[in-house]
């Protein structure tokens, strides 16, 4: 049997965040055990968010055997599990994003609604729906509940990954890997070096949970009128800039935005107190606005949160080019430009005393180019989604799932043309990438 072996640096980086987050450090040795390989495809797709989905529907449709791998029960990430129901920076963009707002518009599941002009919401159930019939469609293979816990690494390249399920440890084997995790998980565990936070202080962007509110009168809303409503009963939001996001074809239901949760998405201890002070926030303010609200909010009534936290920053991973805020404010375009972007500069405050909203900074229309959908020392490993290649700043612009999806979309037609030519992503004609995107983005949409 094949003995595959997880990289030395992914295994210090994990004894030393134990280390970092324990008083006492007690260390226990794990015996040595063969892990059955249960699984071998050409592209293994990690994390079935808006990033994933993209990189595995375009590699299926471009002749590759696809696996997505998913740790929650269903696909679509943040646009499902994290509650955010608007598309932004999607309007200049045609291709799989186009697509998929056909599709939700035919099923009276998305539209444009005010204040928001920003982008199409839509409906998180039909979403669902919508990415299960696309996953039959495009051929792809889909296992959910399942965590990458390990990369095995040979040199500059990796063979696969290991994997935690209720089906136990299992190691799948594939010749390209794609990094759509959001948080850059496998490529950490890859050994692959990356960026956290910004450079001052490490800080990152805070994180949200959302709450979903039924009996609500009004429309969608920005700031006000909730924010007078909870500064008069002495409620202090940790999100001032609390919004509401209708939910077509449902009325009465809308998305409340209304938490800013601070500190790292990586670490699990922290995620688990901003999950309980979310939720803790969310009925607090939901009571408040029934109660003071006047009589748009006497009858509302929390329906669910979640169910997970949507995280806005965590590991930038470095590739072969670094995306700088430099090359924002100069509207910067790349030979191998795979997403243009419109989408300004977002800051939420990584810090309450600096402000409980978020403020922008000077930018122009960019590229993206491929090389930072690269890791910088692993030859057949991607990114793409908001960890990819770029600083505090950058990513602040590109993070938004408009243009996780265009990464996508170039990721999992990149690795497919390498597969189709046995050479890895690092090796391929960037020119007939881009001529392959502009087709594949400007072909006619699928019946509906």
């Amino acid at each position: 049997m094949r003995r595959f072996s997880v990289h030395p640096d992914a295994r210090k980086a994990r004894m030393l965040r134990s280390m970092n987050s324990c008083s006492t450090v007690h260390q226990i040795h794990e015996p040595a055990h063969d892990i059955p390989v249960v699984r071998e495809t050409d592209i293994l797709v990690c994390g079935g968010g808006p990033a994933g989905i993209a990189a595995a529907f375009t590699a299926a449709r471009t002749g590759a055997r696809v696996l997505l791998l998913e740790r929650h029960p269903f696909l679509g990430g943040i646009w499902t599990a994290g509650g955010l129901t608007i598309i932004l920076d999607s309007q200049n963009k045609s291709g799989l994003i186009r697509e998929l707002e056909t599709r939700l518009k035919a099923r009276g599941a998305c539209g444009y609604f005010e204040p928001w002009k920003g982008g199409p919401i839509y409906g998180i159930e039909a979403m669902k729906g919508l990415l299960d019939e696309m996953a039959h469609e495009t051929g792809i293979e889909v296992q959910l509940y399942t965590h990458v816990t390990a990369v095995a690494r040979e040199g500059s390249r990796v063979t696969g990954v290991f994997t935690e399920s209720k089906s136990g440890r299992e190691f799948i084997k594939a010749r390209i890997v794609i990094d759509t995790t959001g948080d850059g998980d496998v490529c950490a565990q890859a050994g692959c070096a990356f960026k956290h936070g910004r450079p001052e202080d490490g800080k990152v962007q805070p994180m949200t949970l959302y709450g979903r509110i039924g009996g609500y009168r009004g429309n969608g809303a920005r700031h006000q009128p909730m924010l007078g409503i909870a500064q008069a009963a002495g409620f202090q939001l940790s999100y001032e800039r609390v919004s509401l996001f209708q939910q077509p074809g449902q009325p009465g239901v809308f998305m409340l935005m209304a938490t800013h949760l601070w500190g790292s998405g990586i670490d699990v201890r922290n995620l688990t107190r901003a999950e309980f002070q979310g939720r803790r926030e969310i009925r607090e303010l939901v009571h408040i606005l029934k109660t003071r609200g006047g009589d748009d909010w006497k009858d509302i009534y929390l329906i669910d949160t979640g169910p997970f936290l949507g995280v806005r920053e965590a590991r930038r991973i470095l590739g072969r080019y670094y995306l700088t805020q430099e090359d924002l404010q100069a509207g910067r375009r790349f030979e191998d430009g795979i997403c243009h972007v419109r989408f300004n500069v977002d800051i939420h405050h990584p810090d309450p005393t600096e402000g409980r909203g978020l403020y922008h900074l000077p930018m122009q229309p960019y590229d993206i180019p491929y090389r930072c959908l690269l890791a910088q020392d692993v030859d057949n490993l991607m990114m793409a989604g908001r960890c990819i290649s770029g600083d505090h700043i950058a990513h602040a612009s590109y993070r938004v799932t408009g243009d996780a999806v265009a990464t996508g979309e170039a990721a999992g037609l990149a690795a497919a043309l390498a597969c189709q030519s046995n050479i890895d992503p690092v090796n391929i004609d960037t020119a007939q990438l881009l001529t392959r995107l502009t087709e594949i983005r400007n072909q006619h949409l699928p019946d509906v």
